[in-house]
């Protein structure tokens, strides 16, 4: 470590009687928080928590994502939330080092471009066959509409064709599960967790509803693993797997790691749909370049603009509001020490909405993302570096064929009034009113 590092001890600290005020970097509206006060980094020890150094200096946020090796993830979720209860510790996301280096290349492939394109026609065949089920010309809420959707799409592209045996209970399965994710007793859990030491206090329905979900999953791989010659020409996760190089876990752990998958994908997709269609009818300039797009039958325009409308929200409402990492070492970042056991936090909404890195930033213009990509420095919806999320691409790849493909059916309807806000007790950012909106023939 240099000999000219700051120490926590010689930077700004956070008073214990404004810790309140940590939930305002939390939630739209960051650039009024007093914490600006203290400068682009300031030192949080709360009783009971590990010591927190809460930066969005940008060369202390490049070096800690390029930090592989010192920093733990994982040790960040299970000590504030109930992921390795969801997801189980063995999973990638709760893996370090090299061992997290092995395992995201073994579950790399599914994901990258060349993958991606083959999903698109199962896309569009669960958009078009949802449509019909949602209301036209009153409103609803398309936070509903938008787990639908992510199911629909999860289940073709993590298991495609299953066995007729095995199809329904797959699918009521993973909406059980899904279910209890969601419930007020397991929210309760884990709005508990982070205040007695990151212990999730045990919730037997989750528990019976992943093993009832584990369970048809490794019939599922068992019973193609019988008859691989059904495999040749499937194009969905499970199968690019099973019987290749990558097949390198046994069946039960195999079975995690296709759940961990659709736990992962499900509610940020569908909270992010729904914050797509809740901006669209807040801003009828918007919406209306979309209408010309499709007017005209100009795909590539299209296309083009619905990109940015998903960075432009995913700026403005990324699913999660902050990141961090956990030192499992005495290291160091940007010149600052950081002892073992202390934790990063980078509050990722604090970033998006500076007017450093967004001229106006409050305000939803999808213009600025047309000429050039999100820069990963300063758009953080997906983390960055090691741990930056796989699947990333699927994600801003399916949110822009979802909706293009339900804006060439239906048009969407403005709102008088403000956009809703945040849901208060969520531990994202999921819209309260679940995104009410009007759709409208075309």
């Amino acid at each position: 470590m240099s000999q000219t590092s700051l120490a926590l001890r010689d930077l700004p600290r956070l008073p214990l009687r404004r810790l309140g005020e940590l939930g305002g970097l939390l939630r739209p509206g960051t650039h009024s928080s007093p914490l600006r006060e203290f400068g682009e980094r300031f030192v949080v020890d709360p009783p009971g928590f590990p010591t927190m150094l809460v930066t969005h200096e940008p060369g202390d946020v490049r070096a800690l994502f390029a930090n592989h090796d010192d920093f733990s993830i994982g040790q960040v979720l299970s000590r504030f939330s109930s992921h390795d209860v969801m997801f189980g510790k063995q999973t990638m996301i709760f893996l370090d080092g090299e061992e997290h280096r092995r395992e995201r290349k073994h579950f790399a492939p599914p994901f990258q471009t060349a993958a991606l394109r083959s999903y698109e026609d199962l896309m569009v065949d669960v958009v078009e066959r949802e449509l019909p089920n949602w209301p036209v010309g009153e409103s609803f809420e398309f936070l509903t509409a938008g787990y639908d959707l992510a199911i629909g799409v999860l289940l073709g592209v993590v298991f495609g064709e299953v066995a007729p045996e095995r199809r329904d209970r797959l699918r009521n399965a993973v909406a059980a599960w899904f279910g209890e994710i969601e419930s007020r007793g397991f929210l309760a859990v884990t709005l508990i967790t982070p205040f007695i030491g990151g212990l999730t206090i045990p919730y037997p329905p989750l528990r019976r509803a992943q093993r009832e979900v584990d369970a048809v999953i490794v019939e599922e791989i068992t019973a193609r693993r019988a008859a691989p010659e059904h495999a040749s020409g499937r194009r969905d996760v499970l199968s690019r797997y099973i019987g290749t190089d990558l097949d390198q876990h046994d069946d039960p752990a195999l079975a995690r790691n296709m759940r961990g998958i659709l736990l992962g994908a499900y509610e940020t997709t569908a909270i992010t749909l729904g914050w797509i269609a809740a901006m669209l009818a807040a801003h009828p300039a918007a919406m209306a370049e979309v209408d010309a797009a499709v007017d005209t039958g100009d795909s590539a325009r299209l296309d083009d603009y619905l990109d940015a409308v998903v960075a432009e929200v995913m700026r403005l409402r990324p699913v999660s509001p902050f990141t961090g990492r956990r030192a499992l070492r005495d290291t160091e970042i940007n010149g600052i020490t950081i002892p073992k056991g202390a934790i990063v936090i980078v509050p990722i909404l604090l970033i998006h909405e500076s007017e450093h890195h967004y001229p106006d930033p409050m305000t939803f213009r999808p213009e600025r993302f047309l000429d050039h990509r999100p820069s990963t420095n300063t758009w953080l919806t997906f983390g960055a570096g090691a741990h930056r999320c796989l699947g990333a691409q699927f994600a801003l790849a399916e949110a822009r064929i979802l909706f293009r493909t339900v804006l060439e059916h239906r048009r969407i309807a403005p709102i008088d009034g403000p956009i809703e806000p945040p849901r208060r007790y969520h531990t994202g950012l999921s819209p309260a009113a679940n995104a009410r909106i009007t759709l409208l023939p075309r």
